[in-house]
């Protein structure tokens, strides 16, 4: 069935569902962005890991293998060449904390230029702290100094709102659409629980008009398959919590779906 929410449904935001609906969604954003670029440009997630070490934070790290042996040297026979007999040893491993990071590049193909860098921020990118929202300002920063568009998705009411100079408008979810030409300048979008998401723009070349990415039609696409409305956890309090009167409607928007399923048979 589809989601019991007019836009978002809130409840994606517990854990651990988030980790599991934000790669459809990239992988949505990208389907639906293609076909309307190709084959001037292209549209790729770019997967990454973020290492924390301590104060040290490395970005775009990707895993490896390395292989490390201690050596016993065996003397042969006479006039034959000694052989290197292996052990193993316990490694002194280092602690580090691994989490894969994913966003949207898009390309211009002729020049293999990155024209836009699309982020659906975490739960991880708006933890309060250095390694949370300090290691993803690093990050941004990195593709500001770069020269390229930034759309930053931010569909979580939860953690800590990326700093702009100036207050931001209310709501309950954003999007910031930062162009190049325009720059410190920035475009945001804002909606609250109650209302389906916008059509939001995605800017390309100068010379090249700007697509509308449908976000509602996208959210769609990868909530319904995925039978979220039968997975999410309904029965439980919203974190973070609600006003008295959005927790209201929330609860009357599923009792109205709870019907809704009911009288196709429970099925979904």
């Amino acid at each position: 069935m589809p989601c019991p929410f007019p836009g978002m449904d809130p409840f994606l935001e517990m854990p651990p569902f988030w980790g599991d609906f934000a790669p459809t969604m990239l992988t949505e954003i990208r389907n639906a962005l293609l076909p309307r670029l190709l084959p001037r440009y292209d549209v790729r997630i770019e997967e990454y890991l973020v290492v924390t070490q301590g104060e040290l934070r490395l970005h775009r790290v990707q895993p490896d293998v390395t292989v490390s042996t201690a050596e016993r040297w065996r003397p042969g026979a006479a006039g034959a060449v000694a052989v290197a007999e292996p052990t193993t040893v316990e490694l002194d491993y280092p602690e580090i904390e691994p989490q894969t990071q994913r966003h949207l590049r898009l390309i211009h193909r002729p020049t293999r230029r990155v024209v836009t860098v699309m982020e659906l921020l975490s739960p991880t990118n708006k933890a309060p702290g250095e390694d949370g929202l300090g290691t993803y300002l690093e990050k941004r920063a990195e593709f500001l100094a770069s020269g390229c568009h930034l759309v930053e998705f931010d569909l979580l009411r939860g953690g800590e709102r990326v700093p702009m100079a100036g207050p931001l408008p209310r709501g309950d979810y954003y999007v910031y659409v930062g162009r190049v030409g325009r720059r410190p300048r920035c475009q945001i979008m804002t909606w609250s629980l109650r209302s389906p998401l916008p059509p939001v723009p995605i800017p390309l070349l100068p010379n090249d008009p700007e697509v509308t990415l449908d976000l509602q039609e996208t959210f769609r696409a990868a909530y319904e398959p995925s039978l979220y409305d039968r997975r999410l956890p309904y029965d439980q309090p919203l974190l973070p919590a609600l006003a008295t009167e959005d927790e209201a409607w929330v609860r009357e928007q599923l009792s109205e779906f709870e019907r809704r399923r009911a009288a196709k048979g429970g099925g979904g």
